[in-house]
C-alpha cells in the first residue's frame, strides 16, 4: 500500500515538474506529445478533403448545362438549363 502511495506521490511530482517545462517553453510539449501516428492520420484526413472537393467541382463541371431544356434548335434561351 505504501509503495503504490509512493509511486503516485512519484508521478504527481514529474508530472508537476513536466507541466512547470512547458509552460516556460511550449515547444517541449509538443515534442512531448508528437507521434508518427498522427502524420498518417493527417495524411488520410487530407486525402479525404481534396476527394470530396473534387467530387463536388466534378459534379457542377456537367458538360450540359448551357444545354437548353427544349432543345438546341427550338430557338428557346438557355435559361432553362440552370433549373435543372
Amino acid at each position: 500500500m505504501i509503495d503504490c502511495i509512493a509511486l503516485a506521490k512519484i508521478l504527481e511530482l514529474q508530472n508537476h515538474t513536466l507541466h512547470d517545462q512547458w509552460r516556460k517553453n511550449e515547444d517541449l510539449f509538443y515534442q512531448a506529445y508528437d507521434r508518427e501516428g498522427w502524420g498518417l492520420f493527417s495524411w488520410f484526413g487530407n486525402i479525404l478533403d481534396h476527394a470530396y472537393a473534387w467530387l463536388k467541382t466534378k459534379k457542377a463541371d456537367r458538360p450540359d448545362i448551357g444545354r437548353s431544356a427544349w432543345g438546341d434548335n427550338s430557338g428557346c434561351c438557355g435559361q432553362a438549363a440552370s433549373a435543372r
